[in-house]
């Protein structure tokens, strides 16, 4: 809570900064950044709902994400493959990132992959936008960069998990 205040009054004071420069342009900047938050607030949900089949259709149980994540190589390719998919902020895949952690016997590399691989290829939003401004062989190699980036995130947080351990809390009551 209290950090959440600290960022608010260090906002505050440079949108009250950036006010008394010019007013003109902050009330400008409002307005763009309104029109911003409206345009994504469809996607967020779309994001959230598609978490929420992933998490209560395809997963139901730890035997479905076991099958999914169980195994070392085939987990961070799962992860790969959902966190690519997966369209929407980082915090919308962290319940189903929770999930694969949780269960006993899946990897914590497929965690990894999973919010690597949803932060870096970042496809279904930012491919169009990408191949209109730096072309279609930059995004090719972009993407088949972050494709390998990813899959050596996963290995290594296999690797280092084999040295120290993630600790997980029960916060089951």
């Amino acid at each position: 809570m209290e950090s959440l205040l600290i960022v608010g009054l260090v906002v505050l004071a440079f949108y009250a900064w950036s006010a008394r420069k010019d007013w003109n342009r902050t009330v400008q900047a409002f307005k763009r950044s309104g029109r911003f938050i409206v345009k994504s607030l469809p996607l967020f949900f779309l994001a959230v709902v598609l978490i929420g089949f992933i998490q209560v259709v395809l997963l139901p149980d730890d035997e479905a994400v076991l099958m999914f994540f169980g195994q070392a190589e085939t987990g961070i390719l799962w992860g790969t493959l959902f966190g690519f998919l997966l369209p929407g902020p980082r915090y919308a895949i962290y319940p189903l990132a929770e999930i694969i952690l949780n269960t006993e016997g899946a990897t914590v590399g497929a965690a990894m992959a999973l919010i690597v691989s949803q932060q870096l290829i970042d496809v279904p939003e930012g491919c169009f936008i990408e191949i209109k401004y730096l072309g279609t062989k930059f995004f090719l190699a972009r993407l088949a960069i972050a494709i390998v980036t990813t899959i050596v995130a996963g290995y290594m947080a296999v690797l280092v998990h084999g040295f120290i351990p993630l600790y997980i809390p029960d916060v089951t009551p």
